[in-house]
C-alpha cells in the first residue's frame, strides 16, 4: 500500500525539525495541499527514488584499493624515482581531499537548489479580513498524485485552511481519461470549460460550462472526461485531503 503524505503529515514533520521528507514516486501519494504546506514551511518533499536512496546511504571513506589506485596514478604521472614516499602519499591524500570537496560542493549546491523557495503557484491579493483574489490566468497546475501520474491530471489549490476557511477551492483540469475517486468531504465542482463526466453505481450526469455538480462525503466515484475540463471545486471542510 502507498503511503499517503497530507499536511498533517508535513507539519508534524515540521515540528520534529525535518527539513526533507522522502517521498519516492511509485510508494507514496502526495496530496497537493501537503505540497503547498511543504512550500510553505520550507520542506523539501524527495521523490526521486535514487536520491532518497542515495541519501539514505552515508558518503563511504576510500578503501585501501581507491588509495592504491589513486597512488598508481599519481606515480605513473611523475619519473620513476623521481619523488621521495612522504611526497606521493601526501599527493595522494591531496587529491582525496579535492574529490570530497568537489562531491560536497555539488551535494551543497543541490541542496541549496532543492531548498530554495519554488515560485508561487498564482498570483494573488489579499486585502482586509482575509479577502482574497486569485488571478486565474496565472494559475499553474500541479499533478495530481491520486489520479495516477500515467494519467496528467492538473489540480492546484487556490483556497485552503492556511487562508482561514473552513472549505477549500482549487482548479483542475486533464484530458481523455477517467479515474476512480471515493470522497470523505462534500464538494462542489463548477465547470470552466469541456466535459467533467461523474459516474456512480452505473449512472453518469454531464457537466458542461455553467454547470454545477454537487457530490456528498462517501460516494465513491469515477472523474472523467472523454474528451479535455476545467472545472472549480469547493470542498468541505478545507482539509479534505486528509479526510
Amino acid at each position: 500500500m502507498k503511503r499517503l503524505i497530507t499536511a498533517s503529515v508535513v507539519r508534524a514533520e515540521h515540528a520534529a525539525g525535518t527539513r526533507r521528507i522522502a517521498a519516492p514516486r511509485g510508494e507514496c501519494i502526495v496530496t497537493p495541499e501537503a505540497r503547498t504546506t511543504a512550500d510553505q514551511l520550507g520542506i523539501v518533499l524527495s521523490e526521486d527514488a535514487a536520491a532518497v536512496a542515495a541519501a539514505d546511504c552515508p558518503q563511504k571513506p576510500p578503501s585501501d584499493s581507491d588509495l592504491a589506485a589513486i597512488r598508481a596514478a599519481v606515480l605513473a604521472r611523475l619519473p620513476k624515482g623521481s619523488v621521495p614516499d612522504d611526497v606521493v602519499d601526501q599527493l595522494v591524500r591531496k587529491t582525496v581531499d579535492e574529490q570530497r570537496r568537489k562531491e560536497s560542493g555539488a551535494e551543497s549546491a543541490a541542496a541549496d537548489s532543492a531548498d530554495s523557495a519554488p515560485e508561487a503557484a498564482y498570483e494573488a491579493q489579499k486585502i482586509a479580513h482575509g479577502i482574497k483574489l486569485v488571478k486565474g490566468a496565472s494559475v499553474r497546475l500541479g499533478l495530481f498524485d491520486g489520479a495516477g501520474r500515467e494519467n496528467q491530471v492538473g489540480i492546484a489549490d487556490v483556497v485552503t485552511a492556511e487562508d482561514g476557511s473552513a472549505m477549500a477551492a482549487g482548479l483542475m483540469s486533464w484530458e481523455k481519461c477517467f479515474f476512480p475517486w471515493t470522497l470523505n468531504y462534500d464538494e462542489v465542482d463548477f465547470v470552466i470549460e469541456g466535459e467533467l463526466h461523474i459516474r456512480c453505481e452505473g449512472q453518469c450526469v454531464v457537466g458542461k460550462p455553467g454547470d454545477v455538480i454537487f457530490i456528498p462525503k462517501n460516494s465513491s466515484i469515477e472523474f472523467g472526461t472523454p474528451s479535455r475540463v476545467r472545472f472549480l471545486y469547493v470542498a468541505y471542510p478545507a482539509n479534505w485531503a486528509d479526510c
